[in-house]
């Protein structure tokens, strides 16, 4: 039997049809791959695009071209089965982590692709913790069962191991390796052969005997999903199989409820696999009324913003910026009410009202003009002021709800630049400047003494793709030094200052005597308590200073972390906000330098997985460069060793693996963690 996949877009609009998903995985692990075919049994494109040969639709900028890496989040939308599903494809490697970040916070749904190969890899555990931290519901996609040693059953025994979660088998491989030609769909109860032609497109069905282990693994997936509808075991015990919608129906229920993380398996690069993998996503990951209601604040009150008509609430969550023709473009995901021409749009960070000129359903690169956005829908907008950034919240003026910002990590690599040509030094720092709206991770300042422009990013990679970008998209040449690591600063002890200021400017007097309270805690973090004063412009005032001065700690001018701040307000009814800003500086400053400051440099989790016979030099070469090692394990007939590096040398690293393992092994960078420097 053949079987088309393409469907036709429902036209009317509804909510429950709209499914927003993103694509999140290791890199290599097939991602671009797997939502190239997507589009193309959904009709979206019509020709098969490779990340070898360039040509895949998502990865678009000259520079992924080349090196076959996803390296900025691109938005699609396609259609399957009278369903819309607004795609955003992520970036797998750790120096574009914020990109899988900013994505997380608007999307619904994720499809996490894994290799049958290499499993679980480092970055896969980074970003299921990313999808953890913002509560998105997944379903599971084992790509690669056509390599030579590919086992489903390794990368779920990784699942269970290393994201401690029980998933759940949908799809079984038919075939081994390069003889691997369909799947068995378990709730179906059938068999799909993809032997019919070399794009997929067309498969045929068999049904499925349901015997021996394939008898096993149905029993105890009618019992995992009796406990969301007790229903299908009666089912089960008077037919012998469960109607395949009342199981998809219950399955849904845990899935949207994080309980239950269905496995499907597949060979994107042949064609295999991806129409099953389809009707999960339509079957199985919610639409935007199927997950909780976004929070906000509005004037200091939290309210749940419900998806569906009402007065508009929406974010952008990227600005992409064509430089030559300086046109930005704002992505944003509406969750209630609609854009139009005539829509007011209020920035609440800004206090500014604006209308869209354009509304673009995007291709990845390429526009397609609407003339309203709904609830639910993901767009990019044209018109909107220069002030408006990402993470800002999109509001009608009548009701400015103000949604919590996208929370970026801070960046820890720099490098040192300057124009070749002097005469390239405005249009230098212009291009930053646009580079530096698009990227919240990219960080442009100048170094006081020397005059020259310093980037930080989240890593050597990440910068490396800055310069390219400088050359390639603006043909401006510029000279770097070498890369260096930004440090923290802490502090070791407990510590008061005191502050106060008295002033008289024309009729008015400015005010303020405060306290300053600090001492460490454990984490990252840094907390804040107010005393004194109830919320208002004295309260406002210190959370500012509080601010200013975390960013500035009094070791070395390095950001602080880990650090608890009380403030104490003295006679606030005699203060004025000037006068106590000047004093609640004074007081912080003056405490924490007597809180014995500590500088703390970056290390690195690193993991690296190297042949068994290289595993002697590859040890060797993590020492050499200061690592201390953790963890020395076997997996997938790999030696495995985990180690802690200084950042700084991690720059390193790449080359001196490739000579230690003749170019057999591979690394990854796990986490950053922060020292007290030895």
């Amino acid at each position: 039997m053949a079987k088309k996949g393409r469907s036709k877009r429902k036209k009317e609009y509804d909510l429950s049809r709209i499914r927003n998903i993103g694509f999140i995985a290791h890199i290599d692990a097939g991602k671009t791959t797997t939502t190239e075919r997507v589009l193309y049994y959904t009709g979206r494109t019509h020709k098969l695009g490779s990340v070898d040969t360039g040509t895949a639709t998502t990865d678009w900028m000259p520079l992924e071209k080349e090196k076959g890496i996803t390296i900025t989040s691109a938005v699609v939308t396609t259609f399957w089965r009278g369903h819309q599903i607004n795609i955003i494809d992520t970036p797998g490697h750790i120096d574009f982590t914020v990109e899988v970040e900013r994505s997380l916070k608007v999307l619904d749904g994720l499809v996490v692709i894994f290799s049958a190969v290499e499993g679980v890899e480092p970055q896969s555990e980074t970003v299921w913790r990313q999808a953890n931290k913002y509560g998105v519901p997944r379903i599971v996609f084992i790509n690669k069962m056509d390599r030579v040693g590919a086992s489903h059953e390794r990368a779920i025994e990784g699942m269970r191991r290393r994201l401690n979660i029980n998933p759940l088998l949908i799809t079984l491989p038919v075939g081994e390796e390069h003889g691997f030609v369909g799947v068995e769909h378990l709730i179906d109860l059938k068999r799909y052969i993809w032997d019919i032609d070399e794009t997929g497109e067309r498969y045929r069905t068999e049904d499925l005997d349901l015997s021996g282990d394939l008898l096993d693994l149905y029993e105890d997936m009618v019992l995992r999903l009796a406990e969301y509808d007790p229903e299908i075991l009666e089912e089960y015990e008077k037919k012998g199989r469960v109607d395949p919608s009342r199981m998809k129906a219950a399955l849904r229920k845990a899935v949207i409820k994080r309980e239950i993380f269905p496995v499907f398996v597949g060979a994107a690069l042949r064609n295999k696999g991806i129409q099953p993998l389809l009707d999960a996503i339509i079957d199985l990951l919610p639409s935007p009324l199927d997950v909780p209601p976004v929070v906000g604040t509005i004037r200091d009150k939290r309210i749940r913003v419900e998806t569906g008509e009402g007065p508009l609430v929406a974010q952008v969550f990227k600005v992409q910026i064509d430089p030559r023709g300086k046109q930005k473009l704002f992505y944003v995901r509406i969750y209630r009410g609609e854009i139009t021409f005539m829509t007011k749009i209020y920035n609440p960070r800004t206090g500014e009202t604006m209308r869209a000129t354009r509304i673009y359903r995007m291709h990845a690169n390429r526009k397609e003009q609407l003339q309203v956005a709904r609830a639910g829908d993901i767009v990019a907008l044209v018109g909107l002021s220069d002030r408006t950034e990402t993470g800002d919240t999109l509001a009608s003026p009548e009701e400015p709800v103000v949604l919590d910002r996208i929370e970026f990590p801070e960046p820890l690599v720099s490098l040192r630049v300057e124009p070749r040509y002097s005469k390239d030094a405005d249009s230098l720092e212009e291009a930053l400047g646009y580079l530096a709206v698009e990227d919240p991770s990219l960080k442009v300042s100048k170094d006081e003494e020397s005059g020259q422009i310093v980037l930080t990013g989240m890593g050597k990679l990440h910068l490396d793709v800055v310069i390219r970008r400088l050359k390639d998209d603006l043909n401006l040449e510029v000279r770097t030094g070498r890369p260096f690591v930004s440090y923290r600063e802490s502090i070791g002890g407990s510590a008061e200052g005191y502050g106060q200021f008295h002033q008289e400017t024309a009729d008015t007097v400015h005010k303020g005597k405060v306290r300053a309270y600090v001492e460490p805690v454990e984490g990252e973090e840094n907390i804040l308590e107010v005393e004194g004063v109830e919320m208002g412009p004295l309260e406002e005032v210190l959370r500012e200073v509080f601010k200013e001065s975390m960013n500035f700690g009094p070791y070395m001018g390095y950001p602080l972390q880990g650090v608890k701040v009380k403030l104490v307000v003295e006679n606030p009814q005699e203060a004025s906000p000037l006068g106590v800003r000047a004093a609640a500086v004074k007081a912080l400053h003056e405490a924490l330098n007597r809180a014995k400051p500590i500088l703390l440099e970056p290390y690195a989790k690193v993991v690296v997985q190297t042949p068994p016979e290289y595993l002697g030099a590859t040890m060797d070469t993590l020492k050499v460069l200061g690592g201390d090692i953790k963890d020395v394990y076997e997996e997938f007939g790999y030696q495995v060793v985990e180690a802690i590096l200084p950042l700084k040398n991690t720059f390193d690293l790449a080359e001196s693996l490739r000579s230690a393992s003749k170019a057999r092994a591979t690394y990854d960078i796990k986490e950053i963690t922060f020292k007290p420097q030895s």
